[in-house]
């Protein structure tokens, strides 16, 4: 399924935490997002390049509202950090994982 990426990443926190650790680990990366809550999930999603509107989730939920915030936060933070690829992502609880080296 396709998901649309942020429209303005500045207006999430997440996105902001995501973005720090991304410039700063080592695969896995494991983020403490510092708010409980939120859609848990794992999923395989599919970046592409840094100009492209919506990535890809291996997911079909009937609206895409239901996907969860965190991980499309991270989706976008990997776009915008030019890291096209396939990631296997998980978010539970305020804590989310990144598989960098998933799709490699």
């Amino acid at each position: 399924m396709k998901i649309p990426h942020l429209t303005a990443p500045e207006r999430s926190a997440f996105y902001k935490i995501i973005m720090a650790v991304l410039k700063n680990s080592e695969p896995p990366v494991q983020i403490d997002l510092g708010k409980a809550g939120g859609y848990s999930g794992r999923h395989t999603v599919t970046i592409g390049a840094v100009d492209e509107l919506e990535f890809e989730a291996d997911v079909e939920l009937p609206d895409w509202t239901r996907f969860s915030a965190r991980i499309r936060a991270a989706c976008t933070a990997l776009r915008d950090s030019n890291m096209p690829g396939s990631y296997l992502i998980s978010h539970e609880d305020g804590h989310l994982s990144i598989d960098l080296s998933f799709g490699e």
